[in-house]
């Protein structure tokens, strides 16, 4: 990093915390609303699935886009709180449809992030590569810049717009607004050079020895009834540096409320233990079965873990 880039002295740019915490405030808004939605649709955010974080999405870039446009006067109710706004590099208000990019592009790589799109575990398609860069390079990049950019508080959603976020002062004469150091650009390369390896390095996981029979075993609970999605692991766990316990877990996601269902959950444990080649190496089984929603803004469950022996399975 640029050793000049010490605090500008200018009082327009809102600061690192200043700006923080009004992300805060707006987040924990936004979370009660989607807790009580979440409290009154349940079941069909259930049902849903992960697609329910489309609905929280579509919250949050109305909220967040509109708030920061000229209809909101460039404040959220968080920015508001705490005195900083958001402007164009003339000190204007935003145009809504600049507003709306300007979320969206902050906003769509952590709600996209879980979303049934692309190939799990194996990741070789031109669309991975993009969603690769798109959530993970968008992520990494957006948490850099807001660490790092000292200069012009700029973070990837305010570069693509060419936003500023400022300390809201009417007594503040008007001053230009600094330059981003350029070397931050490199760093963005180098950032989306790392999370188009991530399919590659996903590939190799997969297949590596330690995850054998994971994908296929993956691929054979995602078929079964009222299954939605599914998450399968290996783990290890030691009491006191006592024996270590090895176990093949599964998370299974269902569009219906039986999580107590505990035939079900053997029925599934059974069939990890028949399509798992290393089963002989595990000393337990574990089945969790969860019903819920999670739209991003808010989530509620309810699930149950069972637990079997493999000698149990047979």
């Amino acid at each position: 990093m640029d050793a000049s880039q010490g605090e500008v002295p200018d009082r327009k740019i809102a600061g690192f915390w200043r700006r923080l915490g009004a992300f805060v405030i707006d987040v924990i808004l936004l979370g009660i609303a989607g807790m009580i939605l979440g409290a009154l649709f349940f079941d069909p955010f259930a049902r849903m699935g992960a697609y329910a974080r489309l609905i929280g999405f579509a919250i949050a870039l109305a909220y967040f886009g509109i708030f920061n446009s000229r209809i909101g006067g460039g404040q959220t109710l968080g920015k508001r709180w705490l005195g900083v706004r958001v402007v164009d590099a003339h000190d204007q208000w935003l145009s809504l449809p600049r507003s709306l990019l300007r979320y969206t592009v902050l906003g769509l790589p952590f709600f996209a992030n879980g979303l049934p799109i692309g190939s799990q575990w194996v990741l070789s398609t031109p669309l991975d590569y993009l969603l690769a860069l798109v959530i993970f390079g968008s992520m990494l990049s957006t948490v850099y810049l807001y660490l790092f950019n000292r200069r012009t508080r700029q973070s990837l959603h305010d570069l693509v717009v060419g936003s500023y976020v400022e300390r809201f002062d009417r007594a503040t004469q008007p001053a230009p607004f600094p330059v981003m150091w350029r070397g931050h650009l490199v760093a963005l390369a180098v950032i989306a050079v790392i999370a188009l390896g991530g399919p590659l390095a996903s590939n190799r996981w997969a297949q590596s020895k330690t995850f054998a029979g994971i994908l296929s075993l993956d691929q054979t609970l995602s078929t079964q009834p009222h299954v939605m999605t599914v998450q399968v692991a290996r783990g290890w766990s030691s009491m006191n540096g006592g024996k270590a316990t090895h176990s093949l877990q599964s998370s299974l996601w269902l569009d219906a409320p039986m999580t107590e269902d505990g035939d079900m959950a053997r029925r599934v444990a059974q069939q990890m233990a028949k399509a798992d080649p290393n089963i002989a190496d595990e000393d337990v089984v574990v089945v969790t079965l969860v019903y819920g929603y999670d739209m991003g803004i808010a989530s509620g469950w309810k699930k149950h873990g069972y637990s079997f022996r493999p000698g149990e399975l047979q």
